[in-house]
C-alpha cells in the first residue's frame, strides 16, 4: 500500500519527536503492508516554516537509517499545506513540496472557521493556474463539511481531489467525523485514504486490518482497491486519478 500523507518526518511538526519514533512507526508500517510512504510535514505559517530543502535533508538522513534497520520502504516528501495567499508563490520559489514532486499539493483548510467559498476557491484557483492539482485534506474533519456533507463540491470547486484519513472510519476524531466519512464515502466523493499518523502512541498503521474490515462494509472491494491502492499509485506516478465510480466499475 501506499501512505500519501502522515506525520512521521521526525522533529519538524506536530507528529513524530525523534529519529527513534520514526523508525518505530515505520517499522509497524511495513509490516502493515505500505511499501512507500510519503512525508507530509505541516507547512503553517508561523508556527511550522521548514522549507523543502531543510525537510528533504532530514528525509534523506530517515532513509539512511531504514537501510541500516533493513526496512523496506520507498520514502517521498510532500507538505500538508495550510491554507494561505501566498501558496503558489511558495512553490513556485521551491520552498514548500508538493507530493512526491508531482504536481498533486495537499492543502488542508481551517477545522472549525468557515472560510467564504469564494475565498476559498480563488486561493486554490491561484495553486491551479501554475499547473498543480489541489488535494484536499479530509475534508470529513472540517465541521461545516459535517454540517452539510452535500456542499463538498461546491465549497471546495469541482476540480479538486479529496483525501479522507483511513482513522476517521474508526472514529477516532469524533461521531461527526464518522457519520461524515461514511457519507462521503457512499457518495463516491473520497478519491483516496491516507493514514495521517503523527505518533508512535496512536499508530495508525497497527489498526489496518480492523481498518479495512470497516470500510468494506461501507465500500464495495473494487472502490475499495480506489482508494487504497490505484488512485495513490496513480498521483505518485503523476497521472490522472480515477474521479468516477459507477455501479462499482472504474470510470476514467
Amino acid at each position: 500500500m501506499i501512505d500519501l500523507h502522515c506525520h512521521v518526518l521526525p522533529e519538524v511538526d506536530d507528529g513524530s519527536n525523534s529519529m527513534d519514533e520514526t523508525i518505530r512507526i515505520l517499522k509497524k508500517a511495513e509490516i502493515a503492508g505500505f511499501h512507500t510512504i510519503c512525508f507530509t510535514p505541516h507547512y503553517a505559517e508561523p508556527t511550522y516554516i521548514n522549507d523543502r530543502i531543510k525537510n528533504h535533508e532530514i528525509l534523506q538522513k530517515v532513509r539512511n537509517k531504514l537501510k541500516e534497520e533493513n526496512i523496506s520502504i520507498d520514502l517521498l516528501l510532500g507538505n500538508e499545506i495550510f491554507i494561505n495567499e501566498q501558496m503558489a508563490n511558495l512553490l513556485e520559489d521551491g520552498k514548500i513540496s508538493t507530493l512526491a514532486n508531482t504536481p498533486y499539493v495537499l492543502i488542508e483548510v481551517p477545522m472549525y472557521q468557515e472560510l467564504p467559498p469564494e475565498v476559498v476557491q480563488k486561493m486554490l484557483e491561484s495553486v491551479q493556474k501554475i499547473g498543480c492539482i489541489v488535494v484536499i485534506a479530509h475534508p470529513e474533519r472540517y465541521s461545516y463539511i459535517q454540517r452539510n456533507p452535500d456542499k463538498l463540491v461546491e465549497y471546495f470547486g469541482e476540480n479538486v481531489i479529496f483525501q479522507g484519513n483511513y482513522a476517521s472510519i474508526l472514529g477516532v476524531y469524533g461521531r461527526a467525523v464518522k457519520k461524515t466519512i461514511k457519507i462521503l464515502l457512499k457518495n463516491k466523493a473520497i478519491h483516496y485514504l491516507a493514514t495521517d499518523t503523527h505518533h508512535d502512541m496512536r499508530c495508525f498503521y497497527e489498526e489496518m486490518e480492523l481498518i479495512q474490515k470497516k470500510l468494506l462494509k461501507v465500500v464495495d472491494k473494487n472502490y475499495f482497491e480506489i482508494l487504497t491502492q490505484i488512485n495513490p499509485r496513480l498521483i505518485i506516478e503523476n497521472k490522472k486519478v480515477i474521479k468516477d465510480v459507477e455501479n462499482g466499475k472504474q470510470k476514467i
